[in-house]
């Protein structure tokens, strides 16, 4: 069970949580949902996108200096070669 909070509300807000509460929802519900919604957008508003981090460092990507994937079959051929020259194969 959760912790008990209680909290004064100006008559404007308080009209706006009974609104809410008629559809079936108790308040506890739609404060907590409430709640929840905005710190999701807190959240996801204050998270920087990889990009803008490196946007920020100054960091252009580039191609990586190894790119084993383009030379698969090349590279697949030589350790063969090897292998049957060391008579492993």
């Amino acid at each position: 069970m959760g912790t008990t909070v209680t909290f004064r509300l100006d008559a404007e807000s308080e009209r706006i949580l009974r609104e809410l509460a008629t559809d079936g929802r108790d308040k506890s519900a739609v404060i907590r949902r409430a709640l929840k919604e905005h710190w999701e957008s807190q959240r996801s508003q204050s998270r920087p996108t990889s990009w803008e981090v490196y946007e920020s460092l100054g960091i252009r990507p580039r191609k990586p200096m190894r790119d084993r994937v383009r030379h698969v079959e090349r590279l697949l051929k030589e350790k063969l070669i090897a292998k049957r020259r060391q008579g492993t194969l």
